[in-house]
């Protein structure tokens, strides 16, 4: 009777890979409900470092978009002290996702800023041990926080 090992191994190997995959899948959903739980909104012209908001993220917008009329959103959100406020600009019209740091004034200089296209990848374990790259999911969360609690600015033409 012929052994019926190569099949065996077959098997072995399609249900590691099943196994593999199920894994992977669960760990994607194994985060927590919220990428922003820790984390509570605040009034942005409320923080003197943040109140200026109309004319640095306006001026952003004008640089970039010169005459052209554009809109953003800014949000800002905490854990509680001020020293871990975060503060957020969404710009869909310029594919920009900026963080902005108290004491910055101009948002070109931002050390977080993101292209809404290149730098936001598909899934957490695509971010990897980047320090850069954000998930869209991550976006995802973002953009209806800064709809609800964040500030719009607008330019004209």
């Amino acid at each position: 009777m012929p052994k019926k090992r190569p099949i065996r191994h077959a098997w072995l190997g399609l249900a590691l890979a099943v196994a593999t995959l199920a894994a992977a899948c669960v760990q994607e959903k194994a985060r927590a409900t919220s990428y922003f739980s820790d984390y509570t909104p605040f009034d942005i012209a409320s923080r003197a470092a943040f109140a200026d908001y109309r004319q640095v993220v306006g001026s952003y917008l004008r640089q970039k978009r010169g005459q052209a009329g554009s809109q953003a959103c800014v949000v800002g959100l905490t854990r509680g002290s001020r020293d871990t406020d975060v503060t957020w600009v969404i710009w869909r019209d310029g594919d920009r996702l900026i963080r902005w740091f108290a004491g910055e004034n101009n948002l070109e200089l931002s050390s977080r800023n993101l292209s809404l296209t290149d730098d936001v990848v598909p899934t957490d374990a695509d971010v990897g041990s980047s320090t850069y790259l954000v998930s869209r999911p991550w976006v995802n969360e973002l953009e209806p926080l800064c709809a609800a609690h964040g500030q719009r600015v607008t330019t004209v033409q």
